[in-house]
């Protein structure tokens, strides 16, 4: 039993580290159409590496600009619920270590066995129609985490009928979400040769349906879009366009907040100075994204072609959402600001309204997620989808996420991204209506 256990963590570990799974990928892939040894190492590297700048750039986004968001929360003096993916899984942890301690050593097994439901789902393509793998490996940790807390505090059942249900309930998500978006995706990235495998998987489908309502994608795509006069330098690229909006866009939050949030004492040059330079650093932060994206998908492209002929014939890899950041960077930034204003507008309903749950927004729902069904949205509706769509997720963001909130039994945090502002609380509406205990 100490080895099977053994077995487990390390994969379980193994996995929640995205280079190094999507290195292993890329390497099987390239050692299936019997590629070189020096060949399969370059390409095990180059994709662990493209991942890990992915990383950092995403990691330094997140702890740059959170704090500034989050300190809304003593500005306007309120208690709430974060929703930010990063503040679920401490909310988790705590929740489980005052009710059962012994859960969190249960999420491993949930991974693990989530993720060969996917491959077993995959497998079986030609009845299942399942054909997308899965391998964003940190979203997969933080959900196979928050899926098992709800399964436990819905049912509190034993450790393996909990982990087992859990396990089958993730692998349908991870699934069936990131087989919807291969249509998509394949259209948006003229055949790159991957899914979107994130948290947004629903958003992203509406998009595809729903944008060509709000414009002609061809004569209004965002990237391509000719502004007349000085507004031109909007549509320039992109290490242009990134700080100016944010210029824009967080110099009145910046000013609104005080010189606190960015560790002054008071309104001073040096103040205005460090606002400068921290909007500058979300262009730089951007382009180290696109970086690493471009580099881990150009090999994942040539690699997976062994695995979908030899291996898994068929199959489509599914990774990070941002992978699709590089096809339209000016949708990334607009949808990051579109959903932002929808959610203070949101926030502002809830406080008029008094609802008993007050949602503090996070930064990764507007960004790592709102902004990625805005490249989707912008594929096939132009700006104004991207415009429309953004300000509704922004909404959506809040609102479901009161609504999950309400059930979770989690003090203070919940994921707030879209698919766990709609799939998800109407699963665990279910759950609670067929629970016993609640």
């Amino acid at each position: 039993m100490n080895t099977f256990n053994v077995f487990f963590s390390g994969f379980s570990a193994f996995m929640a580290q995205p280079a190094l799974l999507l290195g292993l990928v890329a390497a099987i892939g390239l050692i299936a159409l019997k590629k070189p040894f020096t060949r399969v190492l370059s390409g095990f590297i180059k994709t662990a590496v493209g991942v890990l700048i992915l990383s950092v750039g995403s990691g330094q986004i997140t702890s740059t600009f959170r704090p500034i968001i989050v300190g809304m929360k003593d500005v306007l003096g309120i208690e709430g619920v974060i929703i930010d993916p990063y503040t679920t899984l401490p909310a988790v942890q705590a929740a489980a270590s005052e009710q059962i301690p012994e859960l969190l050593s249960w999420v491993g097994y949930v991974m693990v066995l989530a993720f060969l439901f996917n491959i077993l789902l995959v497998a079986l393509r030609k009845i299942t129609r399942i054909r997308a793998l899965f391998l964003t490996g940190h979203i997969m940790f933080l959900q196979a985490s928050l899926m098992t807390w709800l399964v436990w505090y819905f049912f509190q059942l034993p450790q393996w009928p909990t982990i087992l249900i859990s396990a089958a309930l993730v692998g349908l998500y991870w699934s069936i979400g990131a087989t919807i978006n291969i249509k998509p995706t394949e259209i948006l990235t003229n055949g790159a040769g991957f899914t979107v495998a994130h948290q947004q998987h629903f958003m992203n489908w509406v998009a595809w349906k729903v944008a060509h309502l709000f414009g002609d994608p061809e004569k209004e795509n965002i990237d391509t879009l000719k502004l007349p006069g000085w507004l031109s330098i909007f549509s320039q690229d992109n290490v242009v366009t990134v700080p100016l909006i944010m210029l824009i866009f967080f110099t009145p939050i910046l000013i609104w907040l005080g010189p606190q949030a960015l560790g002054h004492e008071s309104f001073t040059f040096n103040y205005i100075i460090s606002m400068l330079i921290l909007e500058l650093q979300f262009g730089v932060f951007v382009t180290i994204i696109l970086t690493g994206v471009r580099m881990f998908v150009a090999e994942l492209a040539v690699s997976f072609n062994g695995i979908s002929e030899k291996l898994l014939p068929g199959a489509v890899i599914g990774v990070d959402g941002m992978a699709v950041a590089p096809y339209s960077p000016n949708s990334v930034v607009m949808g990051f600001v579109c959903a932002a204003i929808g959610e203070a507008i949101g926030v502002i309903i809830l406080i008029v309204t008094k609802s008993p749950i007050l949602i503090i927004p996070g930064f990764c729902p507007v960004f790592f997620d709102a902004a990625i069904t805005a490249v989707f949205a912008n594929k096939f509706g132009g700006w104004k989808a991207v415009v429309v769509i953004s300000l509704f997720v922004g909404l959506l963001q809040v609102f479901g996420s009161a609504w999950a909130a309400s059930m979770s039994g989690l003090v203070g945090g919940w994921q707030g991204c879209t698919d766990f502002s709609t799939i998800w609380p109407a699963l665990m509406t279910v759950m609670k209506a067929i629970s016993p205990l609640h």
